[in-house]
């Protein structure tokens, strides 16, 4: 990925942190929109360590203005955009599809589906334009299997799949490969702090899940049979 630019939406949190750092120690440029959710300091010793090849903005992806803003700056800022990770999503559950308010429902497809579909409209001109270039997605286990009592965040997050193969589908011959990962549990602090007593053997570390990102963003996982498809990541 050297002097790539890259685009990693939702790089200031638990797992963007560590996918930040993997394509900056990779040799690219990476741009970090910033939410007002965000830790303020997040992204400071990246910043440190990495100088100028880190570019944070001030943005909403979840909006349409905000996910063109995003793109347009990152154009400003290196010229180009080779690659996106979209990391940005929420989880709300506890209920079935009956007891789901719509606040929940609009509220996790604006933040699992909405963003994605946002940021790769943005994005696919620009990348198109350069030559072509890679969207990778962060769908979840959800999305294949254990729905009950998260309906509305596994149905956003089935139907990023589903975005992720209809690009696939539509762009690949101009150039623009599209996968999607399925994580179960990521084994960060907040998830630790939330359920202190669970067993994490089986959790997966944000760093195994960012080298995952990091391959498919290069097209070395897999080749061509990756492009199109989403990608288990957990044990």
């Amino acid at each position: 990925m050297t002097d790539s630019v890259v685009l990693v939406t939702g790089g200031a949190g638990n797992l963007g942190r560590a996918v930040t750092r993997a394509f900056l120690e990779s040799g690219a440029k990476v741009a970090v929109p910033v939410y007002k959710t965000d830790h303020p300091d997040a992204l400071n010793a990246l910043r440190a360590e990495f100088g100028d090849r880190l570019f944070p903005c001030a943005l909403d992806l979840t909006t349409e203005r905000g996910a063109n803003a995003a793109v347009e700056q990152v154009e400003e800022w290196a010229g180009r955009l080779d690659a996106v990770a979209h990391l940005v999503g929420g989880w709300r559950g506890g209920m079935r599809i009956g007891d789901t308010p719509i606040e929940v429902w609009d509220r996790m497809m604006d933040l699992n589906l909405k963003s994605a579909f946002l940021v790769a409209r943005a994005a696919i001109p620009v990348m198109v334009r350069g030559g072509g270039g890679s969207l990778v997605f962060v769908s979840s286990r959800a999305a294949r299997e254990r729905r009950a009592g998260s309906g509305a965040y596994a149905i956003s997050k089935a139907a990023l799949c589903t975005l992720v193969e209809t690009l696939h589908e539509e762009y690949a011959d101009e150039g623009i490969r599209a996968s999607a990962i399925l994580p179960d549990t990521i084994d960060t602090e907040d998830n630790r702090r939330a359920m202190p007593d669970a067993d994490r053997s089986s959790w997966t570390a944000p760093e195994e899940i960012a080298r995952v990102i990091l391959d498919l963003s290069t097209g070395e996982s897999g080749g061509s049979g990756s492009d199109g498809v989403c990608i288990p990541v957990y044990r």
